[in-house]
């Protein structure tokens, strides 16, 4: 059995990445000095400026402030980013899979605002539906490769076998581990019981079978 950890000890800058984690969970810490703490690592600052000024928020200007911006993407898209950037530094990441998170976020943005659901939270979500099959093929690059080629209906049998969890539940442990919030934990856990999972559970498999037309999932990674 080859277990995946989630705790991303080994990366570097991993301690001040923690640090904005822990900042966006404490509710007696503000926007503008979690945007202080972000404005430490470059390469966050960057991403989050990048997000806020995406088409997912739909703001009609430019996001120019750092503090806006971390207000823009909100509380759990600070975490959603920060956590996947801790992904991101702790070894190669499969460009399909952030293509696919990309998409993910912006459809299920989309469709939050149709249904009732914070565009925010729908984002975030969608920024961490794949965060447990990253985890897999930076840790078991071999094994990765194995399930995106076996038919899908026996992927999450293999994975069981293989690591005693399924990708979602890699997913949901990372998450707990990082201290998201429960409900949002179960959203994505629990595809369909609830408003968001059902907007998850309905652009994932959108973008699942859009991405299966274009491109190898064993291929593509940076």
């Amino acid at each position: 059995m080859h277990p995946i950890e989630v705790e991303f000890t080994g990366v570097a800058d991993g301690s001040l990445l923690a640090d904005v984690m822990a900042a966006v969970g404490d509710d007696s810490i503000g926007f503008p000095e979690i945007a202080d703490i972000v404005a430490r690592d470059s390469v966050l600052a960057t991403e989050v400026m990048r997000m806020a000024n995406s088409r997912y928020y739909g703001l009609a200007g430019v996001v120019q402030s750092l503090q806006f911006a971390c207000a823009v993407v909100g509380a759990l898209g600070l975490r959603s980013i920060t956590l996947s950037e801790l992904s991101r530094r702790s070894g190669r990441y499969p460009s399909e899979l952030n293509a696919m998170s990309q998409a993910i976020a912006a459809k299920a943005g989309v469709l939050a605002k149709a249904q009732g659901v914070d565009p925010q939270v729908a984002i975030a979500a969608g920024l961490m539906v794949n965060l447990g099959r990253v985890l897999i093929a930076q840790q078991d690059p071999i094994g990765f490769a194995e399930l995106c080629h076996c038919d899908p209906n026996e992927r999450e049998q293999i994975e069981l076998e293989r690591y005693g969890e399924t990708a979602s539940g890699v997913t949901l442990r990372a998450l707990q581990h990082w201290s998201f919030p429960k409900d949002f934990i179960a959203s994505v856990g629990q595809q369909g019981d609830d408003p968001l999972g059902g907007i998850l559970k309905l652009v994932v498999q959108e973008v699942q079978e859009q991405m299966d037309d274009e491109m190898s999932c064993a291929e593509g990674v940076s």
